[in-house]
């Protein structure tokens, strides 16, 4: 059987091993780790787009794109019993294509985090700008993009926008959802 290998995991795995050998080596572990892990992401990203795979793929795997009402009502539903991830996403903003990849490199690290109970949700707001409207209305919270919202029992708990959407803060709030 032909089995497909991830590079992103690949690389990663090579790249802790690295870290966790150079930290041995200085006694600093837990800095060789965290050097290994970041080389490994980075490595990692560049043979993966080169490869074809990346952020399309893991879109398709972890995040889902919401175009209807119903879908966002659902959403509503489902953030009762855990955290839903949403983010407003403009396909022509430099900005909002920044804070896409953003988002995508938390869910790349989350998701495989089988203690997370997190949902991601995608909405593309030039093409579906009815629904960006209901949301805005709905959670009362107000409309920009790109944005992200942290939902949990039916209301928005963290929000935040443009140059703010960072891995490192949708990480936090990960953490701590109410911090």
């Amino acid at each position: 059987m032909d089995k497909k290998v991830n590079p992103q995991t690949l690389w990663l795995g090579v790249g802790i091993a690295i870290g966790t050998s150079i930290g041995v080596a200085t006694n600093q572990i837990a800095l060789g780790v965290a050097f290994g892990v970041a080389m490994g992401v980075v490595v990692g990203s560049v043979v993966s787009k080169r490869a074809g795979s990346g952020l399309d793929d893991m879109l398709s795997e972890h995040v889902k794109e919401l175009y209807k009402q119903e879908e966002w009502e659902e959403v509503l539903e489902r953030s009762q019993d855990h955290p839903v991830l949403l983010l407003k996403h403009s396909t022509t903003c430099p900005v909002s294509a920044r804070a896409y990849r953003e988002f995508m490199a938390f869910v790349g690290s989350n998701a495989s985090d089988p203690a997370q109970k997190m949902e991601y949700r995608i909405v593309k707001v030039i093409e579906s700008r009815s629904l960006s409207r209901r949301i805005a209305e709905d959670t009362e919270v107000h409309h920009e993009s790109p944005q992200v919202l942290l939902l949990d029992g039916g209301q928005v708990i963290q929000h935040t926008s443009h140059g703010k959407i960072t891995r490192k803060r949708l990480l936090q709030w990960a953490q701590n959802p109410f911090g």
